[in-house]
């Protein structure tokens, strides 16, 4: 375990500095400490184990996020758009590998596979991009959801052939399992109310070790129920979280288990890394080569082909097909079963692994550069182009003001209030939706991408007072940078949501910056102030001591230098 922790935590490390999900972290770590690697461990049965209590513990979390009433909403996307995806997918690939000369239960189980994405890596890259509630971000997190929900009926198929040959009698082990979820979802079902007794009971006690206790007993008990009916540990896990999710204490059930999910599930990662077998890449590197070209310009082809038959313009519709065009850990999850079950021999084992594994390395990429696809195909719609020559006129007579970067939940607050204080001000926004809004609002808006050269001098930032910006860490970044050349004496001051990676911001120029969960904090520590009935100037004194710890000399990072530290006036 010493090794696999070293292993881990150093390769872990130094790739997610490098922006790589943690996924592909484990993986690598799995290759390099297991058989195909160093080879630097014995037994690994221990460490399967853990690896599967893992997989457990996410499929619960799965069942615990499913909301009916979610689903319902959202129903266009989730079951309109991810059922026509995960089907066309799942069908074109199974055709492929029966063509290659897969048998048809192995062929459809690939296709499942093949279905997947990784809901970790793309709402992550998602989220850094401030792109979860644009269009392609909707599509692809709604269709996600489907894929979630369709695991399931895969791992039942898969645990109904398990040792069955994969083709004989079928259909009577597909059965039987189905009857034994029925069986399954009854007996719980009936318990579901002294359940819920159980958990307020020892949500009473105020102890967060016996509800982490009753938790994982819970999971144990659901899977010593699954083994009696014949079902596998996730099935088992998945159909647990989805009772416990309806009780009242649904959200502190995950929050007392997911650090131990996040772990498990690492070393589940690790485990598929130890089968990887970089043979399989260096003895056929053109068909390797050629699996993920075609998972890839499949998936985003199908999901592209779905999204505009729905209604969806281009842009959003192909944003959102390379938003989900690499596979997934739920393929990986799949895959991993159908070996284990004797679905798959080895050498397509390998070939899928490894497939997807690529895939997801590639991933982070193909989102970031999705935007700059679609605009390089003409789709971006005609008011989206960027008209630097409009904007700087529309600019012309603009001195004195302030610039606002992203109209996003922050800089919306940030434009009513200088509109509402009398000073002029731009705001730059790159995002169709939002800018339509910020215009909508009566807000001076121009499109562009504020991180460029080009338009911070479009909009006359060398006569701006001020730069605030809201964007994520990284174009903020940028943007402070090419600050630096268009206009080195403008203060800017920033809006982030990581209190932790400030030093980066602050090399680049950052006058003042303002973590928005500690902006938050001293705004409910002011109003409880107030509420105990503090003189104001007292509360007024207090906050200003509390909001020094914001400096950010006192979080051990350097001062900007002082041409870049212009006070505001």
């Amino acid at each position: 375990m010493l090794v696999i922790a070293a292993a881990s935590f150093v390769v872990v490390a130094a790739l997610v500095r490098l922006s790589f999900s943690p996924i592909i972290g484990y993986l690598t770590a799995g290759l390099l400490v297991g058989p195909h690697g160093f080879n630097l461990l014995g037994a690994t049965e221990g460490i399967r184990f853990l690896g599967e209590l893992g997989v457990a513990l996410l499929m619960f979390i799965v069942g615990l996020e499913f909301s009916l009433p979610r689903m319902i909403a959202a129903r266009t996307v989730v079951f309109g758009l991810g059922g026509l995806q995960v089907v066309a997918t799942t069908a074109l690939a199974a055709t492929v590998a029966w063509f290659a000369g897969a048998g048809w239960v192995a062929a459809l189980v690939l296709g499942a596979a093949a279905a997947m994405s990784s809901t970790a890596i793309a709402a992550k890259q998602l989220s850094d991009q401030d792109e979860l509630n644009s269009r392609h971000g909707r599509i692809a997190l709604g269709i996600l959801l489907f894929q979630d929900l369709a695991t399931l009926p895969v791992l039942v198929v898969v645990d109904a052939l398990h040792g069955r040959g994969g083709e004989a009698d079928t259909l009577q082990g597909v059965t039987r399992s189905a009857v034994a979820v029925v069986l399954f979802v009854a007996t719980a079902l009936l318990a579901r109310r002294a359940l819920a007794r159980a958990i307020e009971w020892v949500a009473g006690t105020r102890s967060n070790e016996l509800f982490q206790l009753v938790t994982l007993l819970l999971i144990l008990a659901s899977a010593h129920a699954a083994h009696v009916a014949g079902l596998s540990l996730p099935i088992a896990a998945f159909l647990a979280g989805m009772l416990v999710g309806e009780s009242d204490f649904r959200h502190q059930v995950e929050d007392e288990i997911r650090p131990f999910r996040d772990m498990l599930l690492g070393l589940f990662f690790l485990t598929v890394g130890m089968s990887l077998d970089p043979g399989a890449i260096t003895a056929s590197p053109l068909l390797v080569l050629g699996a993920v070209l075609l998972l890839v310009g499949s998936k985003a082809l199908i999901v592209f082909a779905v999204a505009r038959i729905a209604g969806w313009a281009a842009a959003p519709a192909l944003r959102a097909g390379l938003v989900l065009a690499h596979g997934g850990e739920f393929a990986l999850l799949i895959v991993a079963q159908a070996l284990a079950a004797g679905l798959l021999d080895a050498a397509a084992g390998q070939l899928v692994l490894v497939t997807v594994a690529l895939s997801m390395v590639i991933a982070p990429l193909l989102i970031q550069r999705s935007g700059q696809v679609a605009a390089l195909l003409g789709w971006a719609e005609a008011r989206t182009k960027i008209d630097e020559a409009a904007i700087a006129e529309s600019c012309a007579g603009l001195s004195g003001h302030a610039v606002v970067c992203g109209y996003g939940r922050v800089g919306r607050l940030v434009a009513a209030a200088l509109r509402a204080s009398a000073v002029p001000y731009v705001v730059i926004e790159r995002d169709v939706e939002r800018l339509r809004l910020a215009q909508e609002h009566g807000h001076r808006a121009v499109f562009g991408d504020a991180t460029r050269l080009s338009i911070l001098r479009a909009v006359a930032v060398g006569r701006a007072r001020i730069v605030a910006t809201t964007l994520p860490e990284h174009p903020t970044e940028r943007l402070l940078r090419r600050l630096r050349i268009a206009a080195p004496r403008v203060p800017a001051i920033v809006s982030t949501d990581d209190a932790v990676g400030l030093r980066p911001l602050i090399e680049a120029g950052a006058s003042r910056i303002l973590p928005e969960n500690l902006a938050a904090g001293l705004a409910l520590a002011e109003e409880v102030l107030i509420a105990l009935g503090l003189p104001t100037d007292e509360i007024a004194a207090r906050i200003t001591e509390v909001r020094t710890g914001l400096n950010p000399e006192l979080l051990g990072l350097p001062r900007p230098p002082a041409d870049h530290a212009t006070a505001l006036p």
